[in-house]
């Protein structure tokens, strides 16, 4: 069973590696450097006042991924989350989804919502995001950036309501427009 530990000072070293050795085809910047990664660090990115980093861990403690809680300040926050390849297809992804949502609405009762965003051809993350109770309620065309390339994306979210009764509200939007 996977666990999860708050990103720390000692742990740093673990997110820097976790990071820096693997492709996140998926993600704006693929191969991130040591260098990024530690700037990224230093500038508060991944712990800050409305910032939070788990790293996920295997049966073994061994680092297999990541999840960032970004935006803890506003009712709505969001998340990226990260799998090594070698963690993928295995329902470690849901498993960590349903996690930092029962962590974030736990413990920052403010939040009204959680967002998650993903590319479009990402149908992982997409199947991730259904099975884990989150609504698609968006789709933005030439809206994600990576490697001089513009790719649709695809918004999910949660609400606190749905996520307290255990229900999934889909959107019935009759509008044409």
């Amino acid at each position: 069973m996977q666990t999860y530990s708050e990103l720390t000072i000692e742990t740093e070293n673990e997110l820097v590696q976790l990071l820096t050795t693997e492709t996140w085809f998926y993600h704006g910047t693929q191969t991130p450097t040591v260098e990024d990664i530690q700037t990224s660090l230093h500038q508060g990115n991944y712990t800050n006042e409305g910032t939070k980093t788990f790293l996920i861990n295997d049966e073994n403690q061994t680092t297999i991924g990541m999840f960032r809680l970004f935006d803890l300040e506003d009712p709505t926050c969001l998340f990226d989350l990260r799998l090594k390849q070698q963690a993928r297809g295995q329902n470690r992804g849901a498993h960590a989804v349903n996690w930092l949502t029962q962590y974030a609405f736990t413990n920052y009762p403010h939040l009204i919502r959680i967002e998650g965003h993903t590319r479009h051809d990402n149908l992982a993350m997409r199947k991730t995001f259904h099975n884990s109770g989150y609504v698609k309620e968006a789709y933005h065309r030439s809206a994600w950036p990576q490697n001089n390339e513009l790719f649709d994306s695809v918004g999910y979210a949660i609400t606190r309501t749905d996520w307290e009764q255990s229900t999934t509200t889909t959107i019935h939007d009759s509008v044409p427009f």
